[in-house]
């Protein structure tokens, strides 16, 4: 990998070898502070050391290879937020081997789609997600079997770290398209823990002191990254909270444990908005967003509560932060970070290459790998504009823009009006086929709960009350002339809305 200046100064934070071998777990591993607290869905609380962390690791470490586990092979983790999944993380790369992270809620065809595309070598999981598996040819830990955790407490607890070239894959993620299905592994290297541990200190604000919160699945790219690498490499407290999304519970977390940085989607930053107050951000010092873009509603509601909010901008195949708003500027998702060049090219963000996080391939997919690229730029098909001062402001994925009556509509801006009507919980905007426009905007619209109605004169009214909303409020040709109310949005289970989803169910719904 070619050396730029700015990041050979960041090395002196990792533990590289003079050979260049490295792996990213020696940096982790400390023997002072608390490393992770663990809450399960009923209340009960464990806290790891980070000595004992180290340890327990280790014990993984040498049950694996016990099991014959060897060096490279792909190891697919598939667990809810649990002890085990951190721990099994954390050994399988020290081994030398490749996890392969995935989120709990895939079913039958998704899991069998992501093992096969990935050529799993050992699946880890539980009782309950393995019934799922349909597959017999795979080696299998399921961690619910009676003698498992009596196995690993009997294994030595120390381990020799297998160093790896510094460019080799210690994991691979399945990303999500704008159409909610997996594309291919992204394979992130040992080295982009250089970059992941200086923007975890720069623009999460991590330290050692720090109590923090990432509410991402380890399944996704962001809760691997900065709910497990990052923040362990820095020596921050990690704090893992099992249940899924319930606005009371997460507040409650959050307040409890006195968390002072959160990492979160804006979804779930919207979602708390009906909940939340003041005093449940007590001891909140910096809310950090990421996945989809932090509308100027949103930004505002928590910008009245005294914390510091920071859009951050990056994707999977980037391994690290490339852009965010580090001065907390309004409707502006930032700059690039240091050490980063981001232009706008193509009317959407690129980079030029390399960077310490950069993806280093697509497994298996060598030319969609070579598709991000050109010449020296890697292209994130996000398309957005870039002022005088150098901030980013983002309009939308290329496939999500609308074109009416010839003049381009983002989605994102439409959304952003809709939610800041008190009707409105949540929202979705597409682009709908019309003859003479050639496309009109529709929306979908999730009511809050008082404004629900059976009563179809009513629910016509708020129709077209919200769409001079929007002409008051916006513009008077970007309005949405259709509206449709109804339960529930379609996501990725990462929180973003799929507007794949919405196109196929308007194209049903015309048929």
């Amino acid at each position: 990998m070619k050396k730029e200046g700015f990041w050979v100064e960041q090395e002196k934070n990792i533990v590289i070898y003079p050979t260049g071998k490295m792996n990213v777990i020696e940096t982790v591993e400390r023997n002072d502070g608390l490393a992770l607290v663990f809450q399960d869905e009923k209340g009960k609380r464990e806290e790891l050391e980070y000595s004992d962390l180290k340890e327990q690791v280790n014990q993984y470490c040498n049950y694996f290879i016990s099991l014959g586990i060897k060096e490279n092979q792909r190891i697919f983790v598939f667990l809810p937020k649990v002890k085990e999944f951190y721990l099994a993380f954390l050994a399988i790369i020290k081994i030398g081997a490749i996890v392969i992270p995935l989120f709990e809620a895939f079913q039958s065809d998704g899991l069998e789609l992501r093992l096969n595309r990935g050529h799993a070598d050992v699946i880890i999981s539980n009782s309950d997600l393995l019934k799922r598996l349909t597959r017999k040819n795979i080696k299998i830990i399921n961690i619910d079997k009676s003698d498992f955790k009596d196995k690993i407490k009997k294994q030595d607890n120390e381990f020799e770290c297998v160093l790896k070239n510094k460019e080799d894959t210690c994991m691979m993620i399945f990303t999500s398209s704008t159409a909610g299905t997996p594309v291919a592994g992204i394979q992130i290297s040992h080295y982009a823990l250089v970059q992941q541990y200086y923007t975890g200190k720069l623009v999460l604000n991590l330290d050692k002191e720090t109590k923090y919160w990432c509410t991402a699945h380890p399944g996704w790219v962001t809760g691997s990254v900065y709910g497990i690498l990052a923040p362990l490499a820095i020596g921050a407290t990690v704090y893992v909270l099992e249940s899924h999304f319930d606005a009371k519970e997460w507040l409650k977390f959050m307040k409890d444990n006195q968390i002072s940085i959160i990492y979160t989607a804006p979804t779930a930053l919207r979602l708390f908005r009906n909940d939340v107050k003041k005093e449940d951000f007590k001891y909140v010092k910096t809310i950090c967003s990421v996945g989809e873009a932090l509308t100027s509603s949103v930004f505002d509601f928590y910008k009245d509560f005294g914390v510091t909010i920071r859009d951050t901008y990056w994707q999977t195949e980037t391994g690290a932060m490339m852009i965010a708003n580090l001065d907390g500027k309004h409707g502006t998702m930032g700059k690039a970070i240091p050490g980063i060049s981001a232009k706008i090219k193509f009317g959407m963000i690129c980079f030029d290459k390399p960077w310490p996080g950069m993806m280093t391939g697509i497994y298996k997919h060598d030319k969609m790998y070579k598709s991000y690229f050109s010449g020296k730029l890697f292209k994130t098909n996000d398309l957005a504009t870039q002022d005088k001062q150098g901030y980013f402001h983002f309009i939308g994925r290329h496939d999500d823009i609308i074109k009416t009556s010839g003049e381009r509509v983002s989605p994102l801006e439409i959304e952003n009006i809709l939610m800041k009507h008190k009707a409105v919980k949540e929202v979705g905007v597409i682009g709908k086929g019309d003859e003479m426009k050639g496309q009109i905007i529709k929306a979908f619209i999730v009511l809050n709960s008082q404004f629900v109605s059976t009563d179809e004169k009513k629910n016509q009214q708020l129709k077209d009350e919200l769409g001079f909303f929007v002409k008051q409020n916006y513009a008077g040709h970007a309005y949405p002339k259709e509206i449709d109310f109804i339960k529930e949005l379609p996501k990725t289970n990462s929180g973003k809305i799929i507007r794949m989803k919405l196109r196929e169910l308007e194209e049903k719904k015309s048929n």
